[in-house]
């Protein structure tokens, strides 16, 4: 399973391994923030599990990923629950307030009716039939945008938005009692006209929002002030289909464009423009469905589109460096010739139709725990798990993953070089402790120190050499020969050599 892909077009030699793969699951996927067990993903089903058009509801799953297990593509379910209607959107939150009465975590769901539903994991995991927290009914359609504040004393807030055109927080503090406001209060007039398709909270600030909307508009709303605090905008007006925040600089922010006619995406720099984007990353033929910023190595950004192609990044460059490919490439593109030939009974007259839309992605995502680990979620019902851990790139430049976190050489003289790659992310953890203005900050508190010292193995030796230095340089080469014939540790032979000398 581990198949060699060489990418001429993109420049790049690349080793893709699948590590794991769920059949016959229209789902969408969120990965577990526990950092005790990174390797769980909980799956709400997007499609009805009724036979032709009837609507039975959807299901939460929780899998176990066993990544060290390479001879099965299969995940351990360890945990279901019904809900009465489907999914549109998942979240999972760490819950470190309550870390202790829920050690897993709280996973939420958007459902296509407008409620959110919210379970406890680790009930979930236990196979408890009252692992049901919570149900809000606020929004009046389907919750296209779901996401869990990702900083711990605040991740007990979960931002929603809708088809409604409405973005509510709910806070969760008391899981059994939910509150639930908005991030602009009248007198505030900023509101969304369009659909939401995403919500987006800031990797680095705990009390700013990003929502992004159907008719291009993509707020950034600031809870502490309780306003938005600006707006981007498409001048075409076309769909922003995703919004995501930079991991490290809370001022960088990218939007992907759900349009045919420009299917790009953004990178903003909010410290420069809010009008101007920094750079406009083209490579999609058709519109974009998702995007994932990789926690593990800022520089690298994945996203999939209607164009059937899954791109990687390299935001240092800005240019695509890798296609994730479709492993179903063995499938004949004929399927419906054949089917209509009458070899085989069971091939259905739409089987082209199918094939040509397989491997489609609708949703990536990279592992907030496990590096260079994405999930793919494809319209052919497959959700699907790969390693990029094998990349090799010909721009010389490594993931961050791999490189050294500290290291040190020698050099002439007894000097010494060494670099802390360590104390750049504490430094890091410290800045973003900051606030707003740590946001602004980033590049200078997260920088590698490189240190160069003089290592000394026998100082004798050393004053020694600096001793005829001096006399090298005062030339008084007479003095220096007299000094060494009365010297007290010199034998009877090295005096008569050095009064020879004089």
């Amino acid at each position: 399973r581990l198949c060699k892909s060489v990418q001429k077009d993109l420049n790049l030699n690349f080793f893709m391994s699948l590590l794991k793969q769920i059949d016959d699951k229209g789902a969408v996927l969120e990965w577990s923030p526990i950092a005790k067990c990174p390797n769980l993903v909980a799956l709400g089903t997007k499609d009805s599990a009724g036979v032709g058009f009837d609507d039975f509801g959807g299901e939460l799953e929780l899998h176990l990923l066993d990544f060290s297990n390479s001879n099965s593509l299969s995940s351990t379910v360890l945990g279901k629950a019904r809900a009465n209607s489907r999914f549109s959107s998942i979240a999972w939150s760490q819950m470190a307030i309550h870390s202790g009465e829920f050690p897993y975590g709280l996973i939420a769901g958007g459902m296509v009716d407008g409620n959110i539903h919210v379970w406890d994991a680790s009930r979930l995991a236990a196979g408890d039939s009252e692992c049901l927290l919570a149900s809000v009914e606020q929004h009046q359609g389907p919750i296209n945008g779901l996401h869990f504040n990702p900083h711990k004393e605040s991740s007990h807030l979960l931002a929603s938005g809708g088809s409604d055109c409405e973005v509510y927080v709910t806070s969760l503090e008391r899981p059994d009692q939910p509150s639930v406001f908005v991030p602009a209060p009248p007198p505030n007039n900023a509101k969304h006209t369009a659909d939401i398709t995403k919500v987006a909270w800031n990797t680095q600030v705990a009390h700013i929002l990003a929502s992004a909307s159907q008719n291009g508009s993509c707020y950034i709303w600031d809870l502490r002030q309780k306003r938005a605090w600006c707006e981007l905008r498409d001048p075409s007006g076309g769909c922003v289909s995703d919004v995501a925040w930079n991991p490290d600089q809370g001022l960088h922010v990218v939007t992907a464009s759900g349009e045919d006619k420009n299917p790009v995406l953004k990178l903003w720099d909010l410290r420069s423009s809010t009008s101007l984007p920094l750079a406009t990353l083209q490579g999609h033929s058709e519109g974009i469905l998702s995007v994932s910023w990789c926690p593990a190595d800022t520089s690298l950004l994945l996203s999939c589109g209607k164009d059937n192609r899954t791109i990687l990044w390299d935001l240092f460059h800005l240019q695509p460096v890798y296609e994730l490919a479709s492993t179903s490439q063995g499938v004949s593109g004929g399927g419906g010739l054949s089917a209509m030939g009458g070899s085989d009974s069971d091939q259905s007259v739409f089987g082209g139709f199918a094939s040509s839309a397989g491997q489609r992605r609708h949703h990536v995502a990279w592992s907030p725990c496990v590096p260079a680990v994405v999930s793919a979620c494809s319209f052919d019902r497959k959700v699907q798990f790969f390693s990029l851990s094998g990349a090799r790139s010909k721009i010389g430049r490594a993931p961050k993953w791999l490189r050294r976190p500290i290291g040190a050489a020698f050099g002439f003289g007894g000097k010494l070089v060494s670099f802390d790659g360590l104390h750049a992310a504490s430094a890091s953890a410290a800045a973003a402790a900051g606030g707003a203005a740590a946001a602004g900050k980033k590049g200078s508190a997260g920088s590698v120190q490189l240190k160069v010292l003089q290592v000394l193995e026998d100082p004798l030796l050393v004053q020694a050499s600096d001793a005829f230095h001096e006399v090298v340089n005062s030339k008084e080469y007479k003095q220096f020969c007299e000094t060494k014939t009365y010297a007290i540790e010199s034998s009877e032979q090295e005096r008569q050599v050095w009064g020879l000398m004089k």
